[in-house]
């Protein structure tokens, strides 16, 4: 575990943006009433960890998230508007955490990229894709399943 979190305020907001990055990395961008119930998602997931998680840097960054909780919450300005693009942006917001976290508090590496992972996969699960009238569909539609690959390799390729 990290003996101390010594990040600046600005490294705080990159670690703070992270988890919702990764819900927003599965959602459908141009439904607010989609990507709000899968960012809400990982939220309920952040508080579910918040006491129960090993990793010091977590339960930190879920404590910070929480106390935020009420704030609204808006897509980032400069977010691609194609979704490949986007995806791209998401993720590479992402993976500036990771680096920051593997660079600062390495033993806290791997515990935060699985979480990063955890929370993109309980945001896919938030909402079905397809069926009639809420039946039938899929948890985790062909799209999310694609992002959350892509997600992962790229979480893999960072050491």
């Amino acid at each position: 575990m990290t003996n101390s979190l010594d990040f600046t305020p600005a490294e705080w907001e990159v670690l703070e943006s992270a988890p919702m990055l990764a819900g927003l990395l599965v959602g459908d961008l141009t439904d607010p009433k989609r990507w709000r119930a899968e960012l809400n998602a990982v939220f309920d997931s952040a508080e579910a960890l918040e006491s129960g998680a090993d990793s010091v840097l977590i339960r930190a960054i879920s404590e910070r998230m929480l106390a935020r909780e009420g704030d609204s919450i808006d897509l980032p300005g400069d977010l691609p508007a194609s979704a490949p693009e986007a995806r791209a942006y998401l993720i590479a917001g992402c993976l500036q955490a990771v680096r920051l976290v593997t660079q600062k508090a390495p033993t806290e590496a791997p515990a935060f990229k699985l979480w990063l992972l955890q929370l993109a996969r309980k945001a896919a699960a938030a909402t079905k894709e397809g069926g009639f009238l809420g039946i039938g569909g899929a948890s985790i539609s062909a799209e999310e399943r694609t992002s959350l690959h892509e997600f992962e390799t790229a979480l893999d390729a960072i050491s």
